[in-house]
């Protein structure tokens, strides 16, 4: 029996769905073109709040049909009237969906996920989750009442460079991690320019520095203890926009007969003129060995008009196949696609939500990392005071 081609739900349509804000196409939206081409998904509904976005989506969703030479079913609501921030509602009560992905302000995600698990969805959430354990717990305990699949979009966990770093530790190649070591930053145009409307609703730990929390986590097994956090407010609050610069957070791990300390260090204030929107390295010592990873250097640097630029072809790009016709690939791309394809194991019938659990970022397992960045909050609230974690 051949496994059911999906009528996905995508609430939003920012940056990461379709490269608003942007020269390119984001990443969302891309990776469904693409599985429409493989015969994975039917029909794609983006359910945003304006109505004035749907010219530069359509336009957006036309350039990529050209792109992947596919003809993909898009549709765009709401296509008319006032902005409506229960469109995706309004969506579900129109059609029928098979899955939706969740691509929204951080301090919008527990309100639209749990109407969505509440609509017996299987749902993808991108990072973080969302900012409270409490939070976290009851989205599982609905996830699990209504038996669907319910994960997080943490695409470093398929990075080939990661998960070549998850079987260096667990092979014990560099001894006993003694600490672990994350600078993660982004181009200020995020906050001032992108996220500008709910940059204050957030900050730079929980929106970017999650994504490392997790994958410390992903890598080593460990569990968080305590975590203690700094941080400082200088250009973002200068430009009326009420959140920390950057954010320097230190959590404690352990493991049975092991402890270990990472520091993650995070900032959105980066020059414009950056080669790469994102700058990310990390660094594992241990007893017999070190591991470092550049992990915005991949080798491939393009000098044009407009200056260096450092890509990274690794995450989401659009590459020739064996043909000469560009298909969408990636990490990025991996991590969304892998969600599709368990929906439509789940809905042929060849597995159940709970054999998932054990093999991807699903919401249980993602309430470590949640956990870590409650504690990072309260440790900022605190005075940078040290705060157990709930993990």
């Amino acid at each position: 029996m051949t496994d059911p081609r999906l009528n996905v739900l995508v609430v939003g349509a920012g940056m990461y769905v379709c490269g608003t804000g942007t020269p390119g196409f984001g990443t969302i939206l891309p990776s469904l073109f693409q599985a429409s081409r493989e015969g994975s998904v039917n029909e794609i509904t983006i359910a945003a709040t304006d109505p004035a976005k749907k010219d530069s989506v359509m336009e957006r969703a036309a350039g990529l049909g050209r792109q992947l030479n596919v003809d993909a079913a898009v549709r765009y609501v709401p296509s008319e009237g006032s902005r409506d921030p229960d469109a995706y509602l309004r969506a579900l009560d129109a059609s029928s969906f098979d899955c939706a992905i969740v691509s929204v302000p951080d301090h919008l995600h527990y309100t639209v996920t749990r109407n969505l698990l509440l609509r017996g969805l299987h749902v993808l959430v991108v990072k973080p989750l969302v900012p409270t354990v409490a939070e976290a717990d009851e989205l599982i305990r609905l996830a699990e009442l209504q038996d669907v699949y319910a994960a997080v979009e943490l695409h470093k966990r398929f990075d080939e460079s990661n998960l070549r770093i998850k079987r260096m530790l667990r092979e014990g190649s560099i001894g006993d991690v003694l600490y672990c070591l994350v600078e993660f930053s982004q181009r200020q145009d995020i906050p001032l320019a992108r996220f500008r409307e709910w940059a204050a609703r957030t900050n730079i730990f929980q929106y970017l520095g999650v994504h490392y929390a997790d994958l410390i986590y992903f890598c080593t097994g460990a569990r968080p203890v305590r975590a203690m956090a700094t941080a400082q407010k200088r250009l973002l609050a200068a430009e009326g926009i009420d959140t920390w610069d950057a954010v320097q957070a230190t959590i404690e791990w352990r493991t049975p007969g092991l402890e270990f300390v990472s520091t993650i260090l995070t900032n959105w204030v980066d020059p414009l003129t950056t080669t790469a929107m994102s700058d990310q390295k990390i660094k594992w010592i241990g007893t017999r060995g070190r591991i470092e990873a550049d992990q915005k250097r991949r080798g491939l640097e393009f000098v044009g008009p407009q200056g260096i630029q450092d890509i990274n072809p690794y995450f989401s790009e659009f590459l020739p196949d064996s043909d000469d016709q560009l298909q969408f690939g990636g990490y990025g791309h991996r991590s969304i696609d892998q969600f599709l394809q368990d929906v439509r194991a789940l809905r042929g019938n060849r597995v159940r939500a709970a054999d998932l659990n054990a093999a991807r970022p699903t919401f249980r397992d993602a309430r470590v990392a949640t956990a870590v960045v409650e504690a990072v909050n309260d440790s900022l609230a605190s005075g940078g005071a040290w705060t157990t974690v709930n993990a």
